[in-house]
Order: structure tokens, then C-alpha cells, then sequence
């Protein structure tokens, strides 16, 4: 049978309405009283109502995840995020709102508007991103997972593009490539000006650049057909491609059949280097050096780090995921033939 406020109020020797200022908080009610009550609640199993609970806590036991859902083989991508997210929120004792409506601002202002959420976490981030300043407007507890290019004040979770990038071009030069080409993600994600597909761009031809060797990039659709037309942009651009940086999972099986189809040898034409997940390198023929981004750890960290900020924590401006390089088949020398 369900435990009533009445069972409560007789277990404990008190009115309903002790009980009731107990749980809300709207009332001065001795320690010793609260105990008492306290102590019937845990012995009885009594399990307050989410209503209750929150006027007394003014919390929800929610946080919104603003993700705009993007259709496609993009969001094959996004579901390891959720779930982590989801699993994560569970073992912090939270629940999670998913908010993926493309106008992001109107779904996030009515979800803190009507204290529906304790906290956002912010994703699919944008370099300029017009949720962040509603988020600072609100005053609502919010973590970006990404980087803007101002995240004003908010603290950021990300992985680490700019070592990332590092680990690929220092593993290259070492063995002697001078002429790199990058792979992107889809155009969609330049055009939403996504700040994880262009930050990602710009470390890695940075860092190319930082120690002199050139490079070409491009935009890749996953279909067969813009992999095709990506791929064969960057070979005529730069014919003497002899190594290949590729940040598009989805797109990773058919780069490497174009490089078979052009007869070009895996490493020993030219090498690759994914940024993935280990499994989606492990799956590839041959297995890809890349550098691992741990999609759910990132989510867990962004949700932990917002259960912290919601109980008042201050957190740093950034926390960054550090990559790791894991050398497979698919690199070698430059130039061997």
C-alpha cells in the first residue's frame, strides 16, 4: 500500500501540517520535530511527491540537455552522448529534459521560465552562439559542452582539439610527411557554423603549420558521393598528398574504399589518421592510428560538472578531455612505396 502523509503525521505523533511544513520548508519547525519526522519518513518508506520535494528544495531533481536533433547519419553520431548523458544523470540522482527543438533559445527560456530544470547543458554549440547569453541572462546554472568564441563566463567542458591536432601532426612528421590533407565534417556542420567542426579545422591546420608542413581541407559529406568529391578535391588541389587527417567517423569506411578504388595503398601510399572513437579505428581494414575522443566520457564530465555547479560549486572556466594517440596499421613513412 502507498504511505500517505496521514501515515507520516501518526507514526511521527504530529499534524498532517507538520508533516506538510516539514517537507515544503515554509515553516520554523524544532530540530527535534524534524528529526522525528524525518526518521517516520525513512522508516515508513515514505516517498514525497516531486511537487513537494521541489518547494522544499526549490529544485526540480531536472537538468535540460539542449541538443537540436540533427537528422541524418549526424545523429548516429550524437546518440552515444545522450545515453552517457542519461546514465550519468541517473547515478547523480537526475533526471534529463531533452530540448532539441531548432529554436533553442524559445525551448530553453520556457524551461527556466516555469522551473521546469535546475541547470542546461548546452550542445551542438555554435562559435556564436546566441543560447550562451540568454543562459548568462537567466542566471540559470548551465555548462557548454564545446568551444565558443566567447563563452561568456559560462565553464566549458571539451575535448582537447589543439593537442589533438598536435599528436596528429607531430606523429606525421615524424615519419616524414610534409604534404597533409584534412577531412572535415559535412558542409551542414560549417554552415551552422558548429564550433567543434571548425575549431577542430583550425587546430589541426595550425598545427600542420606550426611545423612547416602544408595542407589542403575539406568539407565531406557522408554520402558515397561527397566522400568521392572530397576526397578527389584534396588529391587535385595537392597531388602529392602522402598523408590523410580525418574528423568524420561516419565518412571513415568509404574514405578508405576511394583510396582503394584509386589504387592508393593504406599506409604505404598514404597514411590515415582518424579522430574517432577507438572502435570506429579498430573496425577499419587496415586499423587506424587515431586519436581517441571519448564521446561518453565527455558527456558524463558535463554532467557532473553541472551537478556541481547547481549545488553552488564554482568550476573552472574550461576542463579539457586530453586525446589519446593509439598507432595502428594505417601510418608509416612517407615516400616508401
Amino acid at each position: 500500500m502507498t504511505v500517505t502523509i496521514a501515515d507520516v503525521a501518526r507514526h511521527a505523533g504530529v499534524s498532517r501540517s507538520t508533516v506538510s511544513y516539514v517537507l515544503s520548508g515554509n515553516r520554523t519547525i524544532s530540530a527535534e520535530t524534524i528529526k522525528r519526522v524525518e526518521r517516520s519518513i525513512a522508516v515508513l518508506g515514505f516517498r514525497p511527491h516531486a511537487g513537494a520535494r521541489s518547494i522544499r528544495t526549490r529544485r526540480t531533481g531536472v537538468i535540460a540537455m539542449a541538443l537540436p536533433m540533427v537528422y541524418g547519419p549526424h545523429n548516429q553520431v550524437q546518440m552515444p552522448y545522450v545515453w552517457a548523458a542519461l546514465t550519468a544523470a541517473q547515478e547523480s540522482g537526475l533526471k534529463v529534459l531533452m530540448l532539441t527543438d531548432d529554436d533553442g533559445e524559445a525551448a530553453i527560456r520556457d524551461a527556466v521560465a516555469s522551473a521546469l530544470v535546475d541547470g542546461v547543458m548546452l550542445m551542438e554549440v555554435q562559435r556564436s552562439d546566441p543560447r550562451i547569453p540568454l543562459l548568462t541572462r537567466l542566471k540559470c546554472p548551465a555548462v557548454v559542452v564545446g568551444t565558443p568564441d566567447d563563452p561568456h563566463g559560462l565553464p566549458r567542458v571539451d575535448f582537447d582539439f589543439a593537442l589533438a591536432a598536435r599528436a596528429c601532426a607531430e606523429h606525421l612528421d615524424e615519419a616524414g610527411h610534409t604534404a597533409v590533407g584534412y577531412l572535415g565534417q559535412a558542409p551542414e556542420a560549417f554552415g551552422r557554423d558548429v564550433a567543434y567542426a571548425i575549431h577542430a579545422r583550425e587546430t589541426v591546420t595550425d598545427a600542420l603549420a606550426a611545423r612547416g608542413q602544408s595542407s589542403v581541407w575539406a568539407a565531406c559529406d557522408t554520402a558515397p558521393g561527397g566522400v568521392v568529391r572530397a576526397l578527389d578535391d584534396l588529391l587535385a588541389r595537392q597531388p602529392d598528398l602522402t598523408a590523410l587527417i580525418v574528423y568524420n567517423e561516419r565518412a571513415l569506411p568509404l574514405v578508405m574504399d576511394r583510396l582503394a578504388g584509386l589504387g592508393l595503398r593504406v599506409p604505404g601510399d598514404i597514411s590515415v589518421i582518424a579522430i574517432c572513437p577507438d572502435d570506429e579505428a579498430e573496425r577499419c581494414d587496415p586499423p587506424l592510428t587515431s586519436v581517441s575522443l571519448p564521446a561518453e566520457e565527455l558527456a558524463r564530465a558535463a554532467v557532473r560538472s553541472l551537478a556541481r555547479r547547481i549545488e553552488g560549486e564554482e568550476l573552472p572556466a574550461e576542463s579539457l578531455l586530453a586525446p589519446t594517440l593509439k598507432i595502428r596499421a594505417s601510418t608509416g613513412p612517407a615516400g616508401r612505396g
